[in-house]
């Protein structure tokens, strides 16, 4: 498979001969010279929740648009995409959808506080073929998947800071971690010390930049 990141917690996942997007909110289309169409041949979207840097309507219309392709999320977002005659498809906490052999489960996530106080958002998490594994924004959950390919979020605010993640990920015991929901302007962290922690519990981590890729 070969992984693109992307800001916050978008990527691109080349896969069984697919293209997987996951998460491509307004963070990718604000902090990097690229447009929504430049999102082609792709085979499925997958949304973890409503917040607008994970779900960008006004892109997704595009993105869609141009590829057809199945966007795969949870009611809230399905809700919010209707409204802007966006086809979705919800998938629910323990279900799977199978796309062209690619198996795609639904996994458990929680979304931590709001800084402003707000109701927090329903978030799912995806498994795809019991080998990458994408949470969303998450506290730290007992209850997780085993994948090869673990992306975590590790800032610390709305979402589990270093230590959780190095425990989250520790829990899991995959062969590459890839940390996410770091390197937007409100809520960015630096890297070292969660890559420190991953290397010191020997686990393999690769922080990406921007548009940087990783066969594995």
């Amino acid at each position: 498979m070969k992984i693109t990141k992307y800001p916050q917690s978008c990527f691109l996942i080349k896969y069984n001969g697919m293209n997987i997007l996951i998460d491509p909110g307004t963070y990718v289309f604000n902090l990097m010279n690229i447009n929504p169409s430049d999102f082609r041949n792709i085979d499925i979207v997958l949304l973890t929740h409503e917040h607008s840097d994970h779900t960008y309507p006004e892109a997704l219309k595009e993105i869609y648009q141009n590829n057809k392709c199945p966007i795969i999320c949870n009611k809230p977002v399905y809700d919010i995409l209707q409204k802007e005659l966006v086809p979705s498809e919800v998938l629910k906490y323990g279900d799977i959808n199978e796309i062209k052999g690619v198996k795609i489960k639904g996994t458990k996530s929680t979304h931590g506080d709001l800084p402003s106080g707000k109701l927090k958002p329903e978030v799912i998490g995806f498994l795809i073929d019991n080998k990458i594994y994408h949470p969303g924004d998450t506290v730290y959950l007992k209850e997780k998947p085993y994948a090869d390919v673990v992306f975590v979020p590790i800032c610390g605010t709305v979402v589990m800071d270093a230590a959780h993640a190095v425990k989250f990920v520790k829990d899991i015991n995959p062969k590459l971690v890839i940390p996410m929901h770091y390197d937007n302007p409100s809520y960015s962290q630096d890297t070292k010390s969660f890559v420190n922690l991953i290397k010191e519990n020997s686990l393999n981590v690769k922080v990406l930049e921007f548009g940087e890729s990783i066969e594995f």
